[in-house]
């Protein structure tokens, strides 16, 4: 798991329609790993084996992020902790819960709680890297160093923050039923109508207004020079406001190499706005589709339109109704990009993050 050349580059992982994310870097030597939530409590397998290897190769797992506390983020993370015969621990965890938010000024969160209390019974660091001990852009520092990685927090914020500390005290009343982290009903969608028509489906619409997600980690993690936004499922609009600060000290869209989208891609996090900030031509979505239907054409017709001019790359990891017409030839050849999905594995999609992939 080492090599000569410099190595950044994102794996994500079977996790349904959640997300597992491991960002591993290096520089002619071991490489360090992070790992981005834990998708649904069936991915925990996999995850299981790519730790097992991160194990043997001598290499550490020096963060692991949970980004908020949704059941296709938390479930596999709780599976992770509460595995007595886990391959190795992380050296840090980056997580708000209850005492953070309150902390901060003010589902499941049920499963929120048990996280916590895992966290706190293996001994393990919490938000260290954090004043007050609360993982927000308010309480970051401008960059925080990850073992040589630069991280700078793009969300949330502490007003995010103390909206679901209100629910989550709600929640924790006498006789009220545990949400068990789902969030409302399903809301399955049709795959895109086919032609897919772009133009017809950039119009911005209403952004998230869920509160778990508004409470969600998202940051930017750069490695020479080059940059990855880990968007976990936060709002658009305070993702706007913190990639616009970067624009302004880089004179300019800040250039991202790759955006791993926000919330598997829905219609509701991918504004015209958050786009147009950003110098980045490759998108990466996870999710299988499951439950909302996503990743949703509004998003995906967003970042070809509005995105910088240039090739870009649709990178998913699960081929479905909803990303194979984006694999269509004369689409892509129309909009300049192309569209990559597992060949192997389902849900398994690694992106090279030294490289730019070429488009049509």
């Amino acid at each position: 798991m080492s090599g000569e050349d410099p190595v950044f580059r994102l794996r994500m992982l079977p996790a349904g329609d959640g997300d597992c994310l491991v960002l591993s870097w290096g520089d002619g030597g071991l490489l360090h790993h992070m790992v981005i939530d834990g998708g649904r409590r069936g991915a925990y397998a996999r995850l299981s084996d790519e730790l097992r290897c991160i194990a043997d190769a001598g290499e550490e797992l020096v963060l692991y992020v949970l980004t908020h506390v949704d059941a296709d983020h938390i479930e596999g993370s709780l599976a992770y902790l509460d595995d007595v015969n886990r391959p190795l621990l992380p050296k840090d965890v980056w997580f708000n819960g209850y005492a953070q938010m309150v902390e901060a000024g003010v589902r499941s969160t049920r499963q929120g709680d048990e996280w916590s209390k895992a966290v706190a019974r293996l001994q393990l660091p919490l938000n260290r890297h954090f004043g007050n001990g609360v993982a927000s852009i308010d309480h970051a520092p401008a960059e925080i160093d990850i073992a040589g990685l630069k991280v700078t927090m793009l969300s949330p914020d502490v007003a995010h923050l103390a909206r679901m500390g209100d629910l989550w005290r709600r929640e924790r009343e006498p006789k009220r039923p545990s949400v068990e982290g789902m969030r409302g009903s399903r809301d399955d969608r049709p795959p895109p109508k086919q032609p897919i028509i772009v133009e017809d489906l950039v119009a911005d619409g209403p952004i998230d207004p869920e509160k778990p997600n508004g409470s969600s980690i998202a940051f930017l993690a750069e490695w020479q020079g080059r940059r990855v936004l880990l968007g976990g499922d936060a709002h658009p609009d305070v993702l706007a406001a913190s990639v616009a600060r970067l624009a302004a000290e880089d004179g300019g869209r800040p250039t991202v190499h790759v955006y791993k989208a926000s919330h598997h891609g829905s219609r509701k996090n991918t504004t015209k706005e958050l786009i147009e900030l950003l110098e980045c031509c490759q998108l990466a979505v996870s999710t299988n589709g499951t439950h909302h239907g996503h990743p949703d054409p509004e998003s995906i017709a967003r970042f070809l339109h509005f995105g910088p001019d240039g090739p870009k790359t649709l990178h998913f990891n699960y081929a479905t109704d909803y990303t194979i017409p984006w694999a269509d030839p004369a689409l892509g050849k129309a909009h300049g990009f192309i569209a990559r999905m597992p060949e192997d594995e389902p849900g398994a999609l690694e992106i090279d993050l030294m490289s730019d992939p070429s488009a049509p």
